[in-house]
């Protein structure tokens, strides 16, 4: 069977994607892209406008591409909070759940380029920052608030609740954003199945501390 071919568009979006991933924006020439995406320079403009239209475009891909991973997220609280009642036990396991799929999302090989661009976004915001937070972190933190406000009884708006989710989510989404410092620091030439196993049994745990469902840990990582 065939492998799919990429329209002109998506070739082009993949390959500056990569680029602007791992180089300032203004470092990234529309030749260079051209070139990697093997269309022609005019091809830019067409599809795009310009290079910042294209880079406003790789964003909102992206933001498409994840949200099988913000339905997913959704869905395992839909389906398992309204049984959990007041089981605690049930909150320390959907809360393991929750984080296993995140960090999947986030350390996947598919993603890795994209969690880089993305930190790039966050550490020098353009326009784009705002398309990457409404299409999708906040969506991540509104869904996270949620559970954790079942977890302490307080409002998923409380400032409390907001802080404890930014804390969570970012504890996930580290290793994917400082993978090189992970690597070093843990003396792991890569990242793969064994490695993101031991990631999230640590992230697991510290978490499931943190909102003092610690005393669930061995029963999380029986079911698991």
């Amino acid at each position: 069977m065939s492998e799919t071919k990429l329209s002109a568009s998506d070739r082009m979006i993949e390959a500056a994607g990569r680029l602007f991933a791992d180089r300032p924006f203004d470092s990234v020439s529309t030749r260079e892209i051209a070139a990697a995406a093997d269309v022609n320079l005019s091809a830019i403009s067409y599809h795009f406008e310009s290079k910042e239209g294209l880079y406003r475009a790789i964003f909102e891909k992206i933001v498409r591409d994840m949200k099988p991973v913000r339905v997913n997220l959704a869905l395992v609280l839909e389906h398992q909070l309204a049984d959990a009642g007041d089981d605690r036990k049930a909150y320390a396991d959907i809360l393991a759940l929750f984080i296993s799929r995140l960090i999947d999302s986030a350390i996947s090989p598919v993603t890795r380029w994209r969690m880089r661009l993305i930190k790039r976004e966050i550490e020098m915001p353009t326009e784009c920052f705002q398309i990457i937070m409404d299409g999708h972190i906040n969506i991540i933190h509104d869904l996270l608030g949620i559970l954790i406000a079942r977890i302490s009884g307080e409002s998923p708006t409380s400032e409390r609740v907001r802080l404890e989710a930014t804390s969570v989510l970012a504890l996930c989404l580290q290793y994917a954003l400082n993978e090189e410092i992970v690597k070093v620091r843990l003396g792991w030439q890569t990242i793969g199945p064994e490695e993101i196993r031991k990631i999230k049994n640590s992230m697991t745990d510290m978490i499931l501390c943190s909102l003092d469902l610690g005393e669930y840990i061995d029963f999380v990582r029986k079911g698991s």
